[in-house]
């Protein structure tokens, strides 16, 4: 059994998840860059420690026998090479420290391709981050001691697309969404590490996938704000859509929110 997990990346996710393996009995190493959030860390009994990325691993003596490995590139300014790099050189130095290595990866790497998209699916990666995120993940099921997690689009506290919709004119309505809510995100990991699935390729959504127009319309209302509005024009082109059964009966969980209008809506 596991007793000390590091989380790199103690952010909107990485926060809660760190809490929420405090309260399972787990010792957390947690990373961040802020003064504020480091102290914040520490009041919540998380053994806090500063770390950017680009640096070695802020521990030696104590290494954890699981790092989470949780640092999104960011959208301004992203250097694919550098992420990379950066990435590659924390991964191998996990390997060296002999920690199992869970890296949240983003469905993002199936790129353009359409229809159902179960864990088989080879990804085709059409952007940057998702080129780079194909590379780390290599790496990680390669090295034998990690795991790799795919995400689809998040929802949780202060976190939903609709924010970001409401009152724009949008094409492709009749394209499914893939959501998936931040607290089946932290029983999936949580569940991973429980379980020891090393070596393993899961991806996590919502089993629902409504189409955009009818979900983002219906959330705009629920959270009063002016719907967004949909092009008129039919494509029949629904997308893709994540089928996650496959991980999620692996792991032996089901889902809180198995469908995105189970969702809350915390917008403040």
């Amino acid at each position: 059994m596991f007793k000390t997990i590091g989380i790199c990346g103690c952010g909107w996710l990485g926060f809660p998840l760190a809490q929420q393996l405090i309260n399972s009995g787990y010792t957390v190493l947690g990373t961040s860059r802020s003064d504020s959030k480091l102290k914040l860390l520490s009041e919540q009994r998380i053994n806090a420690h500063r770390f950017t990325l680009g640096e070695p691993l802020p521990w030696s003596d104590n290494s954890p026998q699981v790092l989470v490995l949780n640092l999104p590139p960011g959208r301004r300014q992203f250097d694919e090479l550098t992420f990379i790099s950066n990435m590659t050189a924390l991964i191998q130095q996990a390997i060296e420290q002999q920690s199992k290595i869970l890296f949240v990866s983003s469905t993002s790497v199936y790129g353009e391709v359409a229809g159902e998209i179960t864990e088989t699916q080879l990804p085709l990666p059409q952007t940057a981050s998702a080129q780079a995120h194909v590379i780390l993940e290599q790496q990680v099921l390669e090295s034998g001691q990690g795991s790799v997690l795919r995400l689809a689009g998040l929802i949780g506290p202060e976190r939903h697309p609709v924010k970001q919709l409401s009152g724009r004119t949008l094409g492709k309505g009749e394209q499914k969404v893939n959501l998936v809510h931040l607290q089946d995100v932290i029983t999936v990991i949580v569940a991973i590490i429980q379980q020891e699935q090393w070596q393993q390729l899961f991806h996590l959504s919502a089993t629902g996938h409504p189409s955009r127009a009818d979900f983002y319309s219906w959330a705009a209302v629920k959270a009063g704000l002016p719907p967004p509005q949909f092009s008129q024009e039919v494509t029949l082109d629904e997308g893709r859509w994540i089928n996650a059964e496959a991980s999620l009966k692996k792991l032996g969980v089901r889902l809180q929110y198995p469908s995105p209008f189970d969702m809350p809506i915390e917008l403040d």
